[in-house]
């Protein structure tokens, strides 16, 4: 890689009299370290933070800009998103950032919010990707190009992205809310921002805001994960410590939103199917201490199922289900309530019954227990994060836009040592009538009207100066991610029953560990009109036991930190189980009790069915939903109650509200049991207390039914096209899918596996998101799908192209795919295509081997179907070999364009 010369760079690229000269190289400093974040500074203003991991294969930089949708004046709203999107085009010094990122392979994104806007790339431990990682992260931050001819077709596709989220009832009436319930503060606007102000942006104007916000003395970089600290520092003043610290003055934003005067209402009417009221209060930032307080009484009032407002609203039937949403602000937040309501309901009557119920808050006697089970859930789910090194950098981005990354320590304090004080004091403070938003404006006397704390930059950096957090100390063994490594640290065994089972010997950080179970049951006949009983019967499990009803159950598991999910469906039970190595007996006893003594309440099935079939109602006319239901359908020809047939959104409504207790009960006894299953452990050494755990639970646990696995019928696709109209949706989809007679074990498999990376399975440089993203501009997500089974018996294979776009660019979408997929048949793939995308599906394939689930599915596939791992170095070796010519033939002999089903879904009569 060519070096970077900062000081010509800077003269080209930025305004001369806001910079001094590039600086002389400097190592960064070390400032503080708290618990296993080591912070470090450049004089240029830059903050870094190092998180080292042994236990991790990958690393992740992240690097969090302090500018966000909050910083955005008049004309420019949207401009940090569009800023976004602008800088995973090109720099001057390393080109194309896309194509770069899809060579390397890995993961990444960019995301922006209020208060920051964040880059992150998660890529396999090297010290090539580490400084290829950070070097890119210097030259985008001063270097980008930000063309206007790239700007003009970025416009479409984040207006795209607009779109997208108006097709949503409740994202469009959040907007609305939250938007109705600020006067003033930038926090009332959408960040994805006005579609107005999105396409009248130049980029002088656009330039003008990344020179001013995108440098380092309002950048935090965080480098996490497995890496060598020593060399990762020298990359730092290598890449980062020669950018000058510009002389302009960024301005603390002083603007405060004002106490809120009496209660307000919004009314959105359009088109849709299904009901939504949204209530929001005006609360404290995520540096007030009240926030912690806040976070325990959302908890306390919307748990599932202890929850005040659950119980009173929920339990009665009153809506269908609620959540909350308080976003993790540097200025006073808010917390919002969702409330989904039957179409049945009167909706202005659950109106009054919501606000009858919210003006209890304040009034309410919270117990102990309340605040025990609050504390110990939100602990758990900070201890889970940090035990996830490359989830904890990432997160670290909305602290860090909060005011700083040390208030995540803070705020973890906070929770610990709250008391029933807190709970009542907050709950008094906050939840008032004339502090909300869902209503008219009613004149009233004596108001208490509730204004927010102002805390400056001066009041955050008093709270954090000199705090140092706990101390954390842990060995974990090093892990290598190669199949080699995995096959030396795998063990298998068979329980009494037959259940099959393997053991990864990997430490996880925290001791964590993780099993995944998967149980095949009955057969194609014994499971026909089935699917919705045998759904509801895995989601009741946990709804209560002989000895233990659903709360306990979750406050058991709470205080354990651990998780238990049962799902079914198909013919397959899938149970995953995460826990730590002093909980995993306990958590495995509770497991016990929820498989063999349920009690399936039938009060859980009426709130089973209100909550799917209102999740369901609300899909009806969704764009998305209808087109892969009616591809499904046009693509399949299974007869109606068979586990493979294409059902309807409606029909799923039917079939979920028709299920009954005895039916549940009468599944449960037939096909529930852990005969024919599968089971994998990782996380755990002693290979003797994971057999006898597992035999404990599932050894004697078996089902009653025959089983014989189910394959589907091949059905062969051909030529069509259908239109649907969905009036008054923003958004539309196009999906189109062939099928296909192929397995794993076939010899083109590896040939056409390259042919999908190479038309839109790949990163955004393949065919399909090149043309319609890149190029034209007229779709935010498009792309390509291969399925193809791992067993042997079924040929059933498939590939699918889709994309979303507005529906005024049909012809356009629908033109250009046809012409992608004209010249990939007639023409093929080219031998620098070949080149290129070998190199990035490789590397691709070495990040997930630094990923705990998927080993664990790899282990899944050798006890379910006897798949050696070493098939896994088997098909790079395939990949590696392959030749244009072959690549080429499988694509002419399996993608046929005369066996192409299309469906194009959206209102199609706007102009």
């Amino acid at each position: 890689m060519k070096k970077v010369l900062y000081s010509l760079m800077l003269l080209s690229a930025l305004s001369i009299s806001d910079y001094v000269i590039a600086q002389q190289k400097e190592k960064p400093a070390f400032v503080t370290q708290v618990e296993e974040i080591k912070e470090y500074k450049l004089s240029n203003g830059m903050q870094i933070l190092l998180i080292p991991d042994a236990s991790q294969n990958n690393l992740v930089v992240n690097i969090v800009y302090k500018v966000g949708s909050k910083h955005e004046g008049y004309g420019e709203k949207g401009m940090a998103h569009l800023l976004e999107h602008m800088l995973f085009k090109s720099t001057k010094n390393l080109g194309d950032i896309k194509k770069m990122l899809s060579d390397k392979g890995g993961a990444a994104n960019g995301t922006t919010w209020y208060d920051r806007t964040n880059y992150y790339e998660v890529f396999p431990s090297t010290d090539e990707n580490l400084s290829w990682a950070l070097e890119m992260e210097a030259d985008r931050m001063i270097n980008a190009t930000i063309l206007q001819e790239d700007l003009d077709k970025e416009f479409s596709v984040v207006r795209n992205e607009f779109e997208i989220g108006e097709n949503n009832p409740t994202r469009v009436l959040m907007e609305r809310t939250i938007n109705t319930a600020y006067l003033w503060h930038n926090y009332g606007l959408s960040t994805i921002g006005s579609k107005e102000d999105i396409e009248r942006v130049k980029t002088p104007q656009l330039r003008r805001f990344y020179e001013k916000y995108y440098q380092p003395d309002n950048a935090v970089l965080i480098v996490a994960g497995k890496f060598d600290e020593q060399k990762a520092i020298e990359l730092i003043e290598k890449h980062f410590s020669v950018i000058p610290k510009p002389t302009r003055v960024l301005d603390e934003i002083l603007t405060v939103e004002p106490a809120q005067d009496g209660e307000k209402y919004v009314e959105v009417r359009r088109n849709g199917d299904s009901k939504h009221i949204q209530v929001l209060y005006h609360t404290a930032s995520y540096a007030d201490q009240d926030f912690a307080a806040l976070s325990a009484l959302e908890h306390i009032l919307n748990n599932d199922p202890s929850g005040y407002l659950h119980k009173a609203l929920v339990e009665t039937q009153k809506v269908s289900s609620l959540w909350a949403f308080t976003p993790t602000v540097r200025d006073a937040s808010f917390m919002l309530f969702n409330f989904d309501v039957p179409n049945e309901k009167d909706q202005m009557q659950t109106l009054t019954d919501v606000k009858t119920e919210l003006a209890k808050i304040g009034e309410i006697q919270y117990t102990q227990t309340d605040l025990d089970r609050a504390k110990t859930k939100i602990l758990k789910d900070i201890e889970a994060i940090q035990n996830n090194t490359i989830s904890t950098a990432i997160s670290l981005t909305e602290i860090i836009g909060s005011g700083d990354y040390r208030l995540a320590f803070l705020y973890r304090d906070n929770i610990e040592n709250l008391t029933l004080d807190d709970i009542n004091r907050v709950a008094k403070k906050y939840f008032k009538d004339n502090n909300r938003t869902v209503g008219l404006f009613i004149p009233s006397k004596d108001e208490i009207r509730v204004k927010p704390t102002e805390l400056l930059n001066s009041d955050i950096n008093a709270l954090v100066k000199d705090y140092k957090g706990k101390e954390k100390s842990e060995n974990i063994r090093d892990f290598a991610p190669t199949i080699a490594n995995l096959e030396k640290n795998y063990t298998s065994g068979q329980l009494s029953n037959g259940l099959k089972y393997g053991i990864i010997d990997k430490d996880l950080k925290g001791e964590k560990v993780n099993i995944s179970i998967s149980i095949p049951v009955g057969n194609q006949k014994d499971l026909h009109n089935k699917q919705y009983i045998g759904s509801f019967t895995a989601s009741m499990l946990t709804s209560g036991t002989t000895t233990l009803s659903k709360q306990e159950i979750k406050d058991k598991l709470d205080q354990l930190k651990s998780n238990i999910s049962v799902r079914f469906g198909g013919q397959t039970i899938s149970i995953f189980i995460t826990s730590y190595r002093n909980t995993v007996e306990e958590t495995m006893e509770i497991l016990n009790d929820v498989l063999k003594n349920p009690t399936f309440p039938e009060s859980e099935l009426t709130k089973l069915k209100l909550e799917y079939t209102t999740y369901l109602e609300s899909n009806l006319n969704d764009p998305q939903s209808v087109a892969f239901n009616k591809l499904g359908k046009l693509t399949s020809n299974e007869e109606k109650g068979s586990i493979f047939y294409a059902s309807s959104t409606q029909e799923d409504i039917d079939g979920f509200k028709a299920v009954t207790i005895n039916e549940i009960k009468d599944f449960y006894s037939k096909f529930f049991g852990a005969n024919n299953g599968i089971a994998t452990v990782l996380g755990i050494q002693d290979k003797a207390k994971i057999q006898e755990l597992l035999e404990s639970v599932l050894g004697d646990w078996n089902n009653k039914t025959k089983f014989e696995r189910a394959y589907p019928k091949f059905f062969s696709t051909k030529q069509s096209k259908e239109i649907i109209d969905t009036p008054d949706k923003e958004n539309a989809a196009a999906v189109g899918r062939l099928n296909f007679e192929m397995n794993k074990s076939n010899p083109d498999y590896a040939a056409l596996v390259f042919a999908d990376e190479v038309m839109g399975g790949g990163f955004m440089t393949a065919r399909i998101p090149q043309r319609l993203r890149e190029k034209e501009g007229i779709s935010y997500g498009a792309g390509t799908s291969l399925s193809v089974p791992s067993d042997v018996k079924n040929n059933n294979s498939s590939w699918m192209i889709y994309a979303f776009l507005n529906p005024t660019k049909r012809s356009d979408v629908e033109n250009a795919i046809n012409d992608e997929f004209t010249k990939l048949v007639a023409n093929g793939i080219t031998e620098e295509e070949l080149k290129a995308n070998k190199t990035s599906w490789k590397s691709s394939r070495q990040t997930n081997l630094g990923n705990d689930n998927y080993l664990m599915s790899l282990s899944n596939l050798y006890l379910t179907y006897d798949i050696p791992f070493s098939d896994f170095d088997k098909l790079n070796t395939e990949i590696d070999k392959l030749t244009v010519k072959q690549v080429n033939n499988a694509i002419k002999k399996y993608l046929q364009p005369s066996k192409f089903t299309t469906i194009y879904v959206g209102d199609f009569s706007k102009k």
